[in-house]
């Protein structure tokens, strides 16, 4: 039996079905924005020197798996932490050079022979690594005493866990002492040797350039080409 009702009586029950209505709205707002702050927290991404090659590569394509480090920036990897003594050794044919490189660049290090600098990567096919290595031009072995002589076509090579790091030379400048930013990252690999200017003085810094042309497998056919317009180097 229908029951008439005041109108009044009419209007205020439709108004609290509006106003339930949009309490239950805000209600499922503030359950979706709560579930949404409940979250896990996303994964922040790699730290600058981290090495992702630690990383595990199952299920992944690894030629698209590339580290890239930050340009212009001074990188410390965890390889380089690791770094001991004679890891790398450096051939500059030219000069008539083959040195081990050392870990360091303080006073001791460097009488052994060129040193690594703390914000040096180690070489790798897949980075930009910029491999930064001091050495003296006046005392001790004076290994970098004619690398202003270094030229286009001059070929410079580091060997480092049994593969062959090809650097074709790029550049010579002189720079002030406090100049850091010949050894930070670019954005291409490259070799990066620095020693004093003039020889004898601690006024400038002599920084010489190489850009990575080719990685080689170290075995025993390896002939070391001084320049790149070597017949031997043509023949890889």
């Amino acid at each position: 039996m229908k029951t008439n009702r005041p109108a009044g009586e009419e209007r205020g029950l439709t108004r609290s079905r509006a106003i339930s209505l949009v309490l239950a709205v805000a209600g499922l707002i503030l359950l979706a924005c709560g579930l949404w702050m409940m979250r896990g927290p996303e994964a922040p991404p790699p730290e600058v020197g981290v090495d992702l090659s630690s990383l595990s590569l199952d299920g992944w394509n690894i030629s698209m798996v590339r580290r890239t480090y930050p340009v212009e920036k001074l990188v410390v990897t965890t390889d380089r932490e690791d770094y001991q003594s004679g890891d790398l050794r450096l051939l500059i044919p030219i000069l008539a050079q083959d040195v081990l490189v050392q870990n360091g660049v303080d006073a001791d290090s460097l009488r052994s022979g060129p040193g690594l600098y703390e914000y040096s990567q180690l070489p790798a096919p897949d980075t930009n690594a910029n491999v930064s290595i001091a050495g003296h031009r006046d005392v001790e072995a004076a290994e970098f005493y004619y690398i202003d002589r270094l030229s286009d076509g001059d070929l410079l090579y580091l060997l480092y866990k049994e593969k062959v790091y090809v650097y074709l030379y790029e550049s010579t400048e002189i720079i002030q002492v406090d100049n850091w930013d010949p050894i930070a990252c670019k954005e291409y690999p490259c070799l990066t040797l620095t020693s004093c200017d003039p020889i004898g003085t601690f006024i400038n810094r002599i920084v010489v350039t190489g850009r990575l042309v080719d990685v080689w497998e170290l075995d025993d056919q390896v002939i070391f080409a001084a320049r790149m317009d070597a017949e031997v180097f043509a023949s890889r």
